[in-house]
């Protein structure tokens, strides 16, 4: 997934910035010398930016391998230790072609300050027993929040506002030249809403399993399809919502959950809701 502020990430890419954390991170690559690292400064400062960077950089631009070989998380949607132990494991355990250490797997965790204490133990022991085939980065704003034994296992670098034109610069407010300022997240909202308003998308369930693949690679997650939902114009919209709140809970993988929003609200009513909806 590349993407992950995908938008902001396409505005600022022909930006000269960070050039210093880019020269430190490529010193790894080339030494084949890649630790546990965990990327942490104020939002705006492009951690994602930088992350992103490196992981083109390990799997050298090739979509496939960071398909194959790098797992997205945002902690603040999976943040139980069921998850730590079941799907971060599980996508550790995988074999893969190692290449003499030259190419491993990538987990990245964002806003994993939301993790229980349980959830980081865990995830500690995961560190532990994965390395020698995958390396785990850290995306985050307060490093503080971070247990002790996980931090001692990593690499803590600092990314600070960069700075454009002989200024410290956030760069969620970075503007055009019209000064008309880029709402990333509208852009994002009606990709989303275009593609969910399209009946080839849900005209084979092939195709809502690729659509869903897409969107979660995308950054897209199940709280916005949720939105959709709730921004549409279906009489039955809420009797959805309802539903969609009381199953959620029993969901572990967030693609699936994403896949049965869609199913049951985009698919499903075209064979018959009765059943759904009064579950």
């Amino acid at each position: 997934m590349n993407i992950k502020n995908e938008f902001l990430d396409n505005k600022i890419k022909k930006i000269d910035i960070h050039q210093k954390l880019k020269k430190k991170l490529d010193y790894f690559i080339e030494n084949h010398k890649i630790p546990h690292i965990i990327f942490y400064g104020n939002c705006g400062t492009g951690k994602r930016y930088i992350l992103n960077y490196f992981i083109n950089k390990i799997y050298q631009n090739d979509n496939d391998k960071i398909k194959e070989y790098v797992m997205y998380v945002n902690c603040a949607h999976c943040k139980g230790i069921r998850f730590i132990r079941d799907d971060i494991k599980f996508f550790a355990k995988r074999n893969m072609q190692n290449d003499n250490g030259k190419i491993f797997k990538s987990i990245i965790l964002f806003n994993a300050e939301k993790l229980t204490t349980d959830a980081q133990s865990a995830l500690r022991r995961c560190i532990e027993n994965f390395s020698h085939n995958t390396r785990f980065f850290i995306v985050i704003e307060n490093i503080n929040n971070l247990l002790n034994p996980i931090l001692s296992r990593f690499c803590s670098i600092y990314i600070p506002y960069p700075i454009i034109n002989k200024t410290n610069t956030n760069l969620f407010k970075i503007k055009e030249k019209s000064e008309i300022e880029i709402n990333f997240n509208k852009k994002k909202e009606l990709w989303l809403k275009k593609n969910l308003s399209n009946k080839k998308t849900f005209s084979k369930l092939i195709n809502l399993v690729e659509f869903i693949d897409l969107i979660y690679d995308k950054g897209y997650n199940a709280l916005d399809i949720l939105k959709f939902i709730e921004n549409s114009n279906n009489k039955n919209k809420y009797k959805f919502l309802l539903y969609f709140d009381k199953i959620r809970r029993e969901f572990r993988n967030e693609k699936n959950l994403m896949f049965i929003y869609c199913y049951l609200f985009l698919m499903r009513k075209n064979i018959n809701l009765e059943n759904i909806l009064t579950m």
